[in-house]
């Protein structure tokens, strides 16, 4: 019946077309025109209705002449390419990842005071969030070399809006030269280039939130240019830039890149997930530099320099912050960092040793010091309880600076559900000591002093 409608339908609609250009015709002509074209109409649906459907393939598949004929499946995300990929140059991956949160702390002190005397309150917390819920688009497009990668991001903790957290088209020479463009990470630690899916924890830890840099609009490259030896390295407009116009950054770039090498079969994660049998390591380093400059038409220093905080928390371009009634506008900022990871049976460990260095820092008045220097580290543990399945870890980060120092002491659990981190609940404990630095998405709270604790489903696809 539904067939027989459509036919009919589709006649109609072809006789209406063609009334304009048959006016001279008769009205028997015009009668057998549409019935030819009724005729037609039918017997393509019933030759649609008998074709069988292939496997994994869409009912609404169309033969060679009519147009392309595409798969549609799963395969690492719901996928649609099409069997001809020469004839029809274009590919989708869609994945999505949510992360239900509930974050509790209970503070140890009413309130911090920073190094401009500015007084704040410390609160406690309990509630449950949504941390990045994500869907992620990629693929090819023209050429397989020709890929993009899209990223809508939304957070119950950032104003319940969706932003293009990450957005790039990239073109693969190589397997030793791969050019970006976009937005994305810029390259200065190797927690933070690891991404937030495969984290040991619910999230990273103090010293990276803290030294690392942030999100940039820039080119960059990636590459293997010899066996198990990878780079990554950019050029973008700021050291933290993310989601800033430009009438809020300088006219300064920044500069990046990380190397490491893997020894073995290292694999993804931080976790020994794929329970090595032999042992496997990673090593690298990685280096940043960026210069902060100048105010906006009000006078006020840019927002792209209020990015960094001194290790006692206090942000650098705060009236104050180093001279009574003096606001830093200038400075340059260098970060170098160290890492090293191991797996072995179901045992793993992790390590990043961060140096940062502030120089030529000036503002409008004069200052007691030019430069300051910080540095810290972050060490984690693993060991599987129950292989791929239930994880028992540890971790500290520690930061020393001019301005005082800050701690992190941390436990936790894994249970991995379908042996996968797209299923996964993780619970920690964290004691936190002067925390010198501000970040929805760890949920460091600049000021905080007592116990934060954790429990997050990961759920992904």
């Amino acid at each position: 019946m539904t067939a027989r409608w459509l036919a009919w339908s589709l006649a109609v609609w072809g006789g209406v077309l063609s009334v304009a250009p048959l006016v001279a015709q008769s009205f028997d002509d015009q009668t057998a025109a549409l019935l030819q074209r009724l005729e037609a109409a039918e017997a393509r649906i019933r030759d649609l209705e008998s074709r069988p459907v292939a496997e994994g393939r869409s009912s609404g598949e169309k033969d060679e002449k009519s147009g392309p004929d595409w798969t549609v499946g799963y395969d690492k995300g719901f996928v649609i390419r099409p069997a001809d990929e020469e004839k029809h140059p274009f590919e989708l991956r869609i994945n999505g990842r949510m992360q239900f949160r509930h974050t509790g702390f209970v503070r140890e002190v009413t309130a911090w005071r920073d190094n401009a005397g500015v007084i704040r309150p410390v609160t406690s917390r309990n509630d449950f969030e949504i941390e990045r819920g994500r869907l992620e688009f990629r693929g090819f497009f023209i050429d397989p070399a020709l890929q993009f990668y899209i990223n809508m991001d939304s957070d119950t903790d950032d104003g319940h809006v969706v932003i293009f957290h990450d957005f790039w088209v990239n073109y693969e020479f190589s397997e030793a030269f791969n050019l970006f463009v976009g937005k994305a990470f810029v390259p200065g630690s190797r927690e933070w280039l690891n991404g937030s899916t495969r984290m040991r924890f619910v999230d990273r830890s103090l010293a990276t939130t803290f030294f690392r840099p942030d999100r940039s609009v820039g080119v960059w490259a990636i590459g293997e240019p010899a066996e198990k030896l990878h780079y990554r390295v950019m050029i973008g407009n700021g050291f933290n830039t993310s989601d800033l116009t430009p009438d809020q950054i300088d006219t300064q770039f920044v500069y990046s890149g990380s190397m490491w090498t893997d020894l073995g079969d290292y694999g993804q994660g931080y976790s020994d997930l794929e329970w090595h049998c032999e042992p496997a390591a990673q090593i690298g380093h990685s280096f940043t530099f960026a210069s902060a400059r100048g105010r906006d038409a009000s006078g006020a220093p840019l927002a792209e320099e209020a990015f960094v905080r001194l290790s006692d928390g206090t942000r650098l371009t705060q009236t104050g912050a180093l001279a009574p009634g003096v606001q830093v506008d200038h400075f340059d900022i260098y970060l170098y960092s160290l890492d090293a990871a191991f797996k072995y049976r179901g045992f793993s460990f992790n390590g990043e040793y961060y140096f940062r260095w502030l120089q030529d820092i000036r503002g409008n008045g004069p200052l007691p010091r030019g430069q300051m220097f910080d540095h810290g580290f972050a060490l984690e543990a693993g060991w599987f309880l129950v292989p791929k399945t239930i994880e028992l870890n540890a971790r500290t980060s520690q930061i020393f600076g001019a301005l005082g120092d800050a701690q992190e002491y941390a436990g936790g659990i894994n249970w991995f559900i379908k042996q996968s981190h797209n299923w996964k609940v993780t619970f920690d404990v964290t004691r936190l000591i002067q925390t010198p630095t501000n970040n929805s998405g760890t949920n460091y709270r600049v000021g905080d002093t007592g116990v934060m604790f954790r429990t997050q489903l990961q759920a992904a696809f």
